[in-house]
């Protein structure tokens, strides 16, 4: 069964999502979320809410991460609900390969992302980019 245009358009912002976070844009990223928007990322010791705070973490990721992609391997929407396991390869500023694969749960409020939980194997990310990931 073909998706209506509310999932369709879930399915777009997360698409443009992987896109933005590849090419490293991270304004572009950031008009994706609400402004009260949530992250929780495995890496972080608290969540990350708002733009503010999403703009220092996503300026951190695209900044050590060089030569990647990351995109959905499949997207399952469920209401204001969307699953997208995704795979991750590139490597880091200093040449260390970074190969992995997450998962991201997000949470929708209309058109933009409410909240983003992302479930991962810390261990790629803490071998190639030792902890600069960290929130403070």
């Amino acid at each position: 069964m073909p998706r209506g245009p509310a999932e369709q358009k879930k399915e777009e912002v997360v698409r443009a999502y992987f896109q933005r976070v590849t090419k490293g844009d991270v304004e572009a990223i950031l008009e994706l979320f609400h402004d009260d928007a949530i992250l929780v990322h495995p890496l972080t010791e608290k969540g990350i809410k708002g733009k503010a705070a999403l703009r220092a973490f996503y300026q951190n990721l695209t900044s050590n991460l060089v030569d990647y992609s990351a995109g959905p391997t499949d997207i399952v929407i469920e209401g204001d609900k969307v699953v997208a396991p995704l795979h991750l390869e590139g490597k880091t500023r200093d040449g260390q390969p970074i190969v992995m694969n997450n998962l991201n749960f997000y949470t929708f409020a209309g058109e933009k992302i409410q909240s983003l939980r992302i479930y991962m194997d810390t261990y790629p990310y803490r071998a190639a980019l030792s902890g600069t990931l960290r929130s403070e």
